[in-house]
């Protein structure tokens, strides 16, 4: 019987990696049930119009593939997933597949308990690993090594209530900052807020800012690998959204949940930026007209380009084998149009994204041509075991200066003081 080691702290820290490396096989039961080989996979989608689409594809991997079983696990917000992953790590019980943002994997590839996958991409004859944007590949990549595969692919844009516009006079979507903020004034009326802000120090928070940051010719981290957000730029981006707050023209989202659609749809809120994975719900609901416009600008155009990719835990070959051939399925152009048509998400896939279906679909769809254009401007976070941290760290400072308790000048030099400390190596 394996006997378990709790770790101080919740499983907070990665505490003997290596070893949990080592003896994870030990500790995460049988390989296979009747022959059968299954494969655990934790996933955090809350939409439950793309839960039935995943419910679907996993249904027909399975019976595609008699000898692999994929089970399916909801995690639940994917921004609270990393304690609950970390005590399951600690704890030798992680899925064997982890749907999660690229930005998280570092931690994990550097403490030895993901299980690299370049020999697999490399040697099966039967994926073209060609078909997939090498973008996605080098957001999987941690020094040299490949460890996740993409699931999905995404970015950033405003949704806006095409009735609000109307009713405000406003008869062409904002493209800069100035725009936005009178757009965001106009629409401020009758107790309706022009845009929601999220608001928390969870990594939602942290993803939509980093877009104002680079949009003001900023950047996160600098090369040598120090905190670069406490500059020029990153005053500007945060008193970008304070001074919208401050006029009034701005209300806070949900703490920690600015992901939410509910007071957009319901017309408190007249502009939110989110992403194309609501797609399917928002067509799926007629009180409110839905259009989407890319992010404003200032001195360039930027939005952070997110998806989701496939973590492979360390277990035994045989396992790690069958997981390969549900990662292997994802990524396929089959998975990636269906996937793209019923969800609204952005295809991985060259071979998806080029097709005729697909892009017949984009034609019909403006609001998801939004985004599939957009990607051109896209950024993405960088890949540093720190970056949990960097985020969770950045965000208290974030919401600290929503909230007045700091200038932003005042915030952001906190924060990279703490940002230089956790990215000094000791």
């Amino acid at each position: 019987m394996c006997r378990v080691r709790r770790v101080a702290g919740g499983g907070s820290r990665l505490v003997a990696a290596a070893a949990i490396a080592l003896t994870a096989v030990a500790c995460r039961g049988a390989s296979g049930r009747d022959g059968v080989t299954v494969v655990t996979f934790w996933h955090g989608m809350e939409s439950g119009v793309n839960n039935r689409v995943l419910e679907t594809k996993i249904g027909e991997f399975n019976r595609a593939h008699p000898s692999i079983r994929v089970e399916a696990q909801v995690y639940g917000a994917a921004d609270q997933l990393g304690p609950k992953l970390d005590a399951a790590v600690a704890g030798r019980t992680p899925p064997d597949l982890l749907w999660w943002a690229p930005a998280f994997f570092p931690k994990y590839a550097s403490a030895g308990v993901l299980r690299p996958i370049d020999d697999f991409v490399r040697d099966d004859e039967t994926f073209d690993r060609g078909d997939v944007y090498d973008y996605l590949w080098a957001a999987g990549t941690y020094k040299g090594r490949l460890y996740v595969t993409p699931f999905s692919a995404n970015n950033l844009a405003v949704y806006y209530n095409r009735r609000l516009f109307s009713e405000a006079g406003l008869t062409r979507v904002p493209g800069t900052w100035e725009e936005f903020a009178a757009a965001a004034r106009a629409l401020t009326r009758g107790g309706v807020a022009g845009f929601q802000i999220p608001i928390g120090s969870a990594e939602w928070t942290v993803w939509i800012w980093q877009c104002f940051l680079w949009q003001a010719n900023g950047e996160l981290v600098s090369p040598d690998g120090r905190a670069a957000f406490s500059s020029e730029a990153g005053v500007a981006a945060l008193d970008f959204w304070r001074s919208l707050l401050a006029s009034g023209a701005a209300r806070f989202s949900e703490t920690d949940a600015g992901y939410k659609t509910d007071d957009f749809l319901a017309g408190r809120v007249a502009m939110v930026i989110n992403g194309p994975w609501n797609y399917a719900a928002l067509r799926a609901q007629r009180h409110v007209e839905v259009g989407a416009f890319p992010l404003p600008r200032r001195d360039r155009a930027a939005t952070n380009i997110g998806g989701e990719s496939l973590f492979l835990f360390r277990s035994t070959p045989e396992r790690e084998r069958a997981a390969w051939e549900f990662m292997k399925f994802v990524m396929g152009p089959a998975f990636q149009v269906d996937w793209a048509i019923d969800t609204g998400y952005l295809p991985v896939s060259k071979a998806a994204a080029s097709s005729e279906r697909y892009r017949a679909y984009l034609a019909e769809h403006p609001f998801l041509r939004v985004y599939s254009d957009q990607m051109a401007a896209g950024r993405t976070r960088p890949s540093l075991p720190e970056y949990p941290a960097l985020s969770a760290t950045l965000g208290k400072y974030l919401e600290a200066a929503m909230y007045d308790k700091y200038s932003s000048r005042e915030a952001l030099a906190r924060a990279a003081a703490d940002v230089d400390r956790l990215l000094t190596p000791r």
